[in-house]
């Protein structure tokens, strides 16, 4: 397998990872659109009476996550895409920083399964070392010539 087939492979996980995401903040965004109980059901905590306050933080997270998401879609078409170090690098740190981010307010909590938050971590971890190695190996070859 070519570098520019491991770079594109490593590539389309990490828009697979972002479009994953952009579909979770969506998810959340159309529950928010009933009332803020449908909106806490994606992370299966809808009991209670929620302030208007709880619902509009809510949305105002997804709206974050969706951003975010675009913000690496964009990146891996523009930049991985074309097995650039730079935008591995910054996919990297907005991926891992979000990663971090769902394990601590969410996944130890217990509000989102680690079957369900595993899903977006696998895509994004194999994404991420396929990108490496195609980067690697053409900055290898690059010093060797």
């Amino acid at each position: 397998m070519n570098l520019s087939k491991i770079a594109r492979a490593g590539a389309t996980l990490l828009i697979a990872w972002g479009a994953l995401h952009v579909l979770g903040g969506g998810m959340i965004l159309s529950g928010l659109a009933t009332d803020a109980e449908t909106g806490f059901s994606v992370y299966q905590n809808s009991d209670g009476n929620y302030p208007a306050l709880a619902g509009n933080v809510l949305g105002y997270f997804a709206y974050l996550l969706i951003c975010i998401s675009v913000a690496v879609i964009a990146i891996g078409i523009l930049y991985n895409w074309k097995n650039s170090q730079g935008g591995l690098a910054v996919n990297t740190a907005i991926i891992i920083a979000v990663e971090i981010g769902l394990v601590v307010f969410l996944v130890f909590p217990g509000f989102v399964p680690i079957a369900e938050a595993s899903v977006g971590f696998v895509l994004a971890a194999v994404g991420i070392v396929l990108s490496g190695i195609a980067c690697s190996r053409e900055h290898a070859a690059e010093v060797s010539e």
